[in-house]
């Protein structure tokens, strides 16, 4: 007997798992070397002690699982279960238990082997996978894309409408499906309609769908996307474009969430997040008398400004490999990435395009050069003289009088400041909270 316990001890000993082993009194009897390491407990700590001296109030409590297996446990079950412990010198991990009967004597004697892993670094890389593969599609390190990613996770969770706006090509697009897969609704469909790409009747039509007879050609009922969409998200893009009357249709579905076809008086409920786009000032639209005010507000509920390309350049680089990496034409030619050379070329461009144009850039670099990696001449970009070939005025210095006229110009708007002093907004917001404006 003493020959089968000394090899049953060392093949616990060798095992990447803590093991202990406690009797039916929560004794604790066995305790290998991985569980010292794991636990920072010394065997002398808890051998001949309570179960609880180990973990304390971070698992035992009432009828806890390790108490209601060594009561309770049956010697063909096994019993898993992930917990938080407490390490003797006070830190918290994350622990994988497997609990099972060893020995069940015949006056009812139990005996229970539990095996734990530490799995902190592999929880927080799932973690870490997960918030890669949320936003995979929007590469950015700069604080600025660090804190919209925040704003992003922050309104996924709920069904207010957003607004988003930016200059072409800020990836806004990106940002909706962001949204929509870290939300709720997720398992559902992201509908996404280009408001631009259709005439005034096309896009009534297209949105709220129509029936039988509504107008020439309209040869049979028609499901619009709003009700294609129900119980998920629905993207206008280039809102700034809709029609009068297309904004009035709209209006209504944001008010009472519900549609009437063209054509039909019959009203439909639909149950559907709204996210909303344009890279036009809205409010400058509604002074113009080409948006209606009331719509704006509607969709104003969470508005997210896009940082354009040139205010965070420290992204370019991750964006450039990042286009490389998944060019298409990888299978054909092999590209590296880019020499030191080209990667200054590029920080100078100021890339009006912004992402998208920076994207195909990249694109066609990688189809006409024949190097490994991709030289400044591969991009046809003007240097930074034919850009600028003569600067009248330099921008002037940013000083608290500045930002308060040019605030009081834009009616307290920090979006807008920020836009005509060629900051960001959270960098504006920062710079009155230093200068005691806000």
């Amino acid at each position: 007997m003493a020959q089968q316990d000394r090899y049953i001890n060392n093949i616990f000993e060798v095992l990447n798992e803590a093991v202990f082993v406690y009797d039916q009194d929560m004794t604790i009897r066995y305790f290998n070397k991985r569980a010292e390491e794991i636990t920072q407990f010394k065997r002398d700590d808890v051998l001949g002690k309570k179960c609880i001296t180990l973990f304390r109030d971070s698992i035992c409590q009432n009828n806890c699982a390790l108490c209601m297996t060594a009561k309770t446990g049956d010697t063909a079950e096994t019993i898993q279960f992930s917990s938080p412990f407490t390490r003797k010198d006070g830190v918290t991990r994350d622990g994988e238990f497997h609990v099972g009967l060893i020995n069940k004597g015949p006056k009812n004697q139990r005996e229970v082997l539990v095996a734990m892993t530490d799995a902190t670094e592999v929880n927080q890389l799932r973690e870490d996978l997960k918030e890669s593969h949320s936003f995979r599609s929007i590469i950015g390190k700069s604080p600025m894309m660090v804190e919209l990613f925040k704003a992003i996770k922050n309104i996924a969770a709920y069904d207010s409408t957003v607004l988003l706006q930016g200059e072409s090509g800020t990836g806004k697009e990106l940002v909706a499906n962001a949204i929509h897969f870290e939300s709720p609704r997720a398992a559902n469909r992201i509908i996404k309609v280009n408001c631009s790409a259709f005439s005034e009747n096309l896009l009534e039509s297209e949105l709220f769908g129509h029936v039988k007879g509504a107008f020439t050609g309209a040869l049979r009922d028609r499901v619009g996307r709003f009700e294609e969409g129900d119980g998920g998200t629905i993207f206008l893009d280039e809102i700034g474009d809709m029609s009068p009357q297309v904004q009035v249709s709209l209006l209504r579905v944001l008010q009472e969430r519900e549609v009437e076809r063209v054509g039909d008086n019959r009203t439909r409920k639909v149950d559907i997040r709204i996210i909303a786009a344009t890279n036009k000032d809205l409010m400058e639209e509604v002074r113009n008398g080409r948006f209606r005010e009331d719509l704006f507000y509607r969709l104003n509920v969470i508005p997210i400004q896009l940082p354009p390309l040139r205010t965070r350049k420290e992204d370019i680089p991750y964006l450039v490999q990042h286009f490389i990496s998944h060019w298409k034409g990888s299978s054909q030619k092999s590209v590296k990435g880019v020499t030191s050379a080209a990667l200054r070329r590029l920080m100078e461009h100021d890339w009006p395009g912004n992402v998208r144009e920076l994207e195909n850039a990249v694109e066609r670099a990688c189809v006409v050069s024949e190097a490994k990696r991709l030289g400044p001449e591969d991009f046809h970009l003007p240097a930074a003289a034919e850009k600028y070939p003569r600067q009248a005025t330099a921008r002037p210095k940013l000083t608290g009088e500045l930002i308060r006229q040019t605030l009081e110009k834009h009616r307290n708007n920090q979006t807008r400041a920020a836009q005509e002093l060629g900051l960001h907004r959270v960098t504006l917001w920062r710079k009155m909270k230093s200068m005691d404006l806000c």
